[in-house]
């Protein structure tokens, strides 16, 4: 199992855009899963190996995200990664996770963005619409987030296209 999406950067070198595949994951109650990655760091390409701490909420703040940094060691926090990481070990299943990093600790994230996306994952148009009317401001923030976004799915579909041929290779 692949597990792959977005993360937050939990260091000032990974940038927006950044690749992350985590040799550990770590559950926010401090349990960590090593993972037999076998794939070397290349920072001045923009590929990270490291901790990968999952949260249960998003991450908006630049001094939650260097407090968590402080007591985990952690290089990146997602939402996702640990308990999925949980099942694959208890099924036998190898696991990876791969991360694009689309938000770093060169701003906070809007308030808004806790409101903006359902459970599901989907974009909450009417909670976008109200957002502008509570303050107009927030589509600087908002397209701000959207070519972040785009630019991280876009890192990680090239990192993920080379995974699966290697795959392949390795299978033939």
């Amino acid at each position: 199992v692949i597990s792959t999406g977005f993360a937050g950067s939990l260091k000032a070198e990974i940038k927006i855009g950044h690749i992350f595949v985590a040799d550990r994951v770590m559950g926010a109650n401090g349990e960590e899963l090593s993972i037999d990655v076998g794939m070397p760091a290349d920072a001045a390409r923009g590929l990270h190996v490291g901790r990968l701490l999952t949260v249960d909420h998003m991450v908006r703040t630049i001094a939650e995200k260097q407090s968590l940094a402080e007591k985990t060691e952690a290089l990146a926090v997602d939402m996702e990664s640990f308990a999925v990481a949980t099942v694959c070990r208890q099924s036998k299943i190898r696991f990876m996770a791969v991360r694009a990093i689309s938000d770093d600790l060169s701003a906070d994230l809007p308030p808004e963005v806790l409101s903006l996306v359902g459970e599901t994952g989907a974009v909450r148009f009417g909670a976008v619409i109200g957002s502008l009317f509570k303050r107009p401001s927030s589509i600087k923030d908002m397209w701000r987030l959207r070519e972040q976004a785009s630019v991280a799915a876009d890192r990680l579909a090239d990192f993920l296209d080379g995974i699966v041929v290697q795959l392949h290779r390795a299978k033939s």
